[in-house]
This record gives C-alpha cells, structure tokens and sequence, in this order.
C-alpha cells in the first residue's frame, strides 16, 4: 500500500469514527424511553390546513407525562411537507414553543421541532413510522452528523370534540440549528454543493448508506433531503426524511421514472464516483455494525415482528453483495458512474 493510499485510509477511518459534540443536545433527547404525550388543538381545523406556502399556525397544548405530574404547555402546531401534505390524512407537523413556557421543564430548549406522524390512521402506516425511526437511529451509530430523534406515543385529542382522541407512534426530531450547534458549525443554504466538496469518507457515507436503505429521494447539489453544517474541519453533510426508502417500501412510494426502476426496492446508487480503496471503511464500517444496525431495529418498541423480519432479510442482501468487494464495485458503483 502506497503512502498516499495509507493517508487517505486514515483520514477516512478517522472521519467515520464517532466525534464528541461540540455544544450540549436538548435534553428530551438525551433519552432512548419512549415519551408518552398528549396534544390537543382543533384537530379538524389543523389537519385541513394543506396550503404548502402559506399554512397557518394553531394554537394548542402540549402534555407531558412524566413520572411525577403531568407538564403541559402551550404548543402551536402547523402541517409542514409537500407530497405528504398533498396526500395523507395525518400530515407531519411543525410544532412551536416559547422559551418562557419551557423553561425549568423537561420540554426546556425545544424551539421548532419536527413531529414525525404516520401518514394514516391505519396499522401498516404506523409501520412505516417506526421503521423510519429506526433508520435515524440506525445513522447515529455511523456518524454523530446526524439529527437525534425520540420516540413518542402520542394521544390527539380534538378540541372541538368533534373526534374520538387517537393515539398513534410518533417520533420528535432534533432541529437543524441546534445540531449545527453541537458540531461547533453553522447550517448553510448553499445549492451547488458537489461531492468534491465534501471530505471523502463523508461522501462514502452519505452514497452508500442511502444505498444501504434503498432510497433515492435526496439530493446533494440541491440539498433535497440533506443539510450542510460548516465547521471547522469542512462541511458535513446531514440526511434526513427517509420515508421513501426501499426497506420501509411505503404504499405511496414511487421510483423516479428517470431511474429506470419499477420499485423503490430496487437499489440503486447515486453517491460519489470513489474507488475500492476510499469506499473500503465505510463498507468495514457496515460490517463492523452488523449485529448494531440489527439491534437496534429489534428495540424499537411496537415493530411487527414479521416487519422487523422482512427489514433484516433486506438489509442482509446489502451485506450479502459488499462481502465480494470486487464484484460489488465493478456492478454496483462503476455501473453507475461515468467512465
């Protein structure tokens, strides 16, 4: 092996490595329990709002329940997304909080979160839900780039009363900005962004992890689904919405035609042009994390078991393929890249 070859394994070994954070994580995140909630507002009145430009804020209560009292604060809540708006019954939400009603409470620090739902109110999209969860938990043990998430089980309730309560998994995500913070960087809105950009072993990652999981629904050079943090080390990339991904396999999920596939299933990869050599720690980093990437899909709390069954079966097809690292390059990535 080459000195230059050797300098280039290290880097890259030492990229993927977990880094301590720069600044402190919320607390409501610091936590793998699951979260039981309630939130009430004008269930009607909100899962209506679909204007993807313009949706309106609504104002209710968010409820806490912790192994004391109950803690409950006011929330307001707002549909966020394009497709998902456009499509399901039960819209992922944005929610909002002041500071001043989260202070000195276990809610303390959360600003604009994100609150993953599923998409109806039907047992297989709740599926689809925790599988989801189970990949941003499933990326943390690859790189500490990655937004936090907790699982909640939450309770509906209409103000109004016009609707029975619901109560149905979801799942709370870290906000950007506070990630950004804890990587001692700053978010960027920079489009344009090329694999060259990036440090090599951050752009093996994000190509081949999203192989990994089957999913095609991003886009670096326009920041479709991933978000840029600069530090002082380089820019680092952050993925994220992973509920088209071939290994969750959701009923509304539908290939890009341009990618010449029939279903998301079929793997396809879009990451960097890299050799053998630069891809090699990340594929040793796969196989190193088998029996974790296992793990933690057989802690998720309410999986079906014939989903996590079917997810595992999936997922040892990858690592089936990237035990014959020749083959796999020479089918895989050269396929794909041009010469």
């Amino acid at each position: 092996m080459t000195a230059r070859r050797r300098w280039v394994l290290a880097a890259a070994l030492a990229a993927l490595s977990p880094l301590r954070s720069a600044g402190g994580q919320v607390a409501i995140f610091r936590s793998d329990s699951v979260l039981a909630v309630t939130i009430r507002t004008d269930l009607r009145a909100l899962l209506r709002d679909r204007d993807t430009l313009n949706a309106q804020w609504h104002e209710g209560s968010f409820t806490l329940m912790t192994g004391a009292a109950p803690v409950t604060v006011p929330v307001r809540l707002r549909t966020r997304g394009v497709f998902r708006r456009r499509t399901c019954d039960f819209p992922p939400i944005r929610l909002r909080f002041a500071g001043k009603d989260v202070r000195g409470t276990p809610l303390e620090g959360l600003s604009r979160p994100k609150l993953a739902t599923h998409c109806f109110d039907r047992d297989q999209y709740e599926q689809n839900l925790l599988q989801e969860y189970a990949i941003y938990r499933v990326l943390r043990l690859f790189t500490p780039a990655s937004l936090t998430v907790r699982l909640l089980r939450v309770t509906w309730e209409d103000t109004p009363g016009a609707r029975r309560p619901l109560t149905r998994y979801g799942f709370l995500i870290e906000e950007e900005e506070q990630l950004a913070q804890r990587l001692g960087g700053a978010l960027i809105a920079s489009v344009g962004i090329r694999f060259a950009n990036l440090a090599p072993a951050d752009a093996a990652l994000v190509g081949m992890f999203q192989y990994f999981i089957a999913n095609t629904d991003w886009s670096l050079p326009f920041r479709h689904n991933i978000a840029l943090v600069r530090t002082g080390a380089g820019l680092r990339p952050v993925m994220y919405d992973f509920d088209w991904s071939g290994v969750i396999d959701a009923p509304y999920a539908q290939p890009d035609r341009r990618l010449r596939i029939t279903s998301v299933r079929q793997r396809v990869f879009r990451g960097a042009c890299q050799g053998a050599a630069e891809l090699e720690p990340v594929l040793a980093r796969f196989e190193a994390l088998r029996d974790s990437i296992a793990a933690v899909y057989r802690a998720v709390p309410g999986l079906d078991p014939r989903v996590l069954e079917r997810t595992l079966r999936y997922h040892e097809e990858f690592f089936r393929a990237i035990a014959d690292r020749p083959r796999f390059v020479s089918q895989v990535i050269e396929r794909e890249c041009p010469r």
